[in-house]
């Protein structure tokens, strides 16, 4: 009996200290117990990395892609004052960066360190930006270029916020003599205010050199209302330099019969005059653009393939030599067909436009066909409307009296296309007047960009 009570007093007692130890515990664990958080220092909850990654704000290092810096340039605004620009693109979609630290160097045309500038921005998320650092006093020294680099990047921060609905629209560039600017209008279409954004220009020349750049602030954009904005520099700048819309490919088909010698003098006129005004068009014509010279008479002849090459094409121009006879004919049939097949060959270009300049001094007598008395014009349009079923443009020139208007016209892609010289002095202004219709002068392309502050 009296073991029994010794037993049950046991259990009663150990029961007691169970109960107290687990009160205990969970008031001691409640004290020293702190559930998992993004800045504890550990790697614990839901994260992939230490306070980062899952459930935290901060992506990890490794998820982060770096910035990608796509040019730095600086631009003089007025005597020693400079501004210098980054252009930055983040692929993080959806982060950004809070505080990254930056570096501007300038440097002067014999790549001298003139200074260095640093500063700091922010990353908006999934876009491309502008850093600028404006007010840069350069005295007795002309910088060339600047290169840019972020020195410190605070921790990345998921951003999954919706962007605000912002439409643009905005001007050409104006006054560009004097004191360049562009004016337009920001539209909040979102259903919130907008308490600050920053508005970024750029002005692009027609060989996409960034040739001017500004920045503003409109403040306090209340929703669904519009506020004007305007760029402004302070003097003219350099407008860059003009380019055509497409690279030419351009097939010359001249005239070497007799009659290009009519004048009886030498050296032989008009032909003296033909080769060197021919020779002056190559020369105008860009870098992109491909030329080819085709003679013809009684028959015709490739003289120089199309090139890039415009001194071959000018010495293969030179190089023409009219017939010794006054008996040579007029077989444009064979100059259209020659240039024809130069602008088949492999060496034409898909995103070219093809062009056929055709000058001639007469009628076309040849080819003749027996029964058809006028096959020389017939077999001429015939070829001349396949070319231009092919999307290829037929510019002919007609020089002195001698030549058919109906006829050339009729060959040519539409009136407009052929052009009268009465004499050779004309034909200056009249390859100027073929130039001018061929190149479509690309515009300066202006961007406006912006992002929230």
């Amino acid at each position: 009996m009296a073991l029994w009570s010794t037993k049950r007093r046991f259990i009663y007692g150990f029961s007691v200290v169970f109960v107290f130890v687990l009160v205990a515990g969970g008031i001691f664990g409640r004290i020293l117990y702190h559930a998992p958080t993004c800045s504890d220092g550990f790697k614990n909850g839901d994260e992939t990395g230490v306070d980062c990654g899952g459930g935290c704000i901060n992506l990890c290092t490794s998820d982060a892609l770096e910035p990608v810096v796509l040019w730095s340039k600086v631009f003089n605004i007025s005597g020693d004052v400079y501004t210098a620009v980054a252009f930055v693109d983040n692929p993080n979609i959806n982060s950004k960066n809070p505080k990254a630290k930056y570096k501007f160097r300038i440097f002067d045309d014999k790549n001298v360190l003139i200074t260095v500038k640093e500063g700091e921005t922010t990353i908006p998320k999934g876009k491309k930006f502008t850093v600028f650092e404006t007010g840069l006093i350069l005295k007795n020294t002309k910088p060339k270029f600047a290169e840019f680099q972020f020195t410190e990047l605070a921790s990345w921060e998921k951003d999954t916020s919706k962007e605000p609905e912002v439409s643009l629209e905005y001007s050409t560039l104006l006054s560009t003599t004097s004191a360049p600017r562009v004016i337009g209008t920001i539209t909040n279409k979102s259903l919130e205010n907008i308490p600050a954004i920053e508005l970024d220009v750029l002005i692009t020349d027609s060989k996409q050199n960034v040739i001017a750049a500004s920045r503003t602030f409109v403040d306090n954009l209340i929703k669904k209302t519009s506020q004007d904005f305007v760029f402004t520099w302070q003097k003219p700048f350099n407008l860059g330099v003009d380019s055509c819309s497409f690279p030419l490919d351009v097939a010359i088909a001249l005239d070497k019969s007799g009659s290009m010698k009519s004048e009886k003098i030498s050296p032989p006129e008009p032909f003296t005059t033909v080769v060197s005004t021919a020779q002056s068009f190559i020369k105008n014509l860009s870098a992109e653009d491909q030329v080819s010279i085709t003679s013809f008479g009684n028959s015709s002849a490739l003289e120089n393939a199309l090139s890039l090459n415009k001194q071959t094409a000018i010495t293969a121009v030179s190089n023409l030599r009219l017939s010794t006879t006054t008996l040579e004919q007029t077989n444009i049939t064979a100059g259209l067909s020659s240039a024809f097949d130069e602008l088949q060959s492999s060496r034409i270009r898909g995103d070219s436009k093809k062009v056929m300049i055709l000058l001639t001094d007469g009628v076309p007598t040849l080819p003749t066909k027996a029964g058809v008395a006028d096959n020389p014009a017939v077999s001429a349009q015939n070829i001349a409307d396949n070319i231009k079923s092919k999307d290829i443009e037929i510019y002919t020139i007609g020089l002195g009296k001698g030549v058919s208007d109906t006829f050339l016209k009729s060959i040519s892609t539409d009136d407009a296309h052929y052009l009268k010289a009465p004499d050779k002095e004309t034909l200056t202004s009249i390859y100027g007047k073929i130039a001018s219709s061929l190149c479509q002068r690309k515009p300066n392309v202006i961007t406006v960009i912006y992002r929230s502050i």
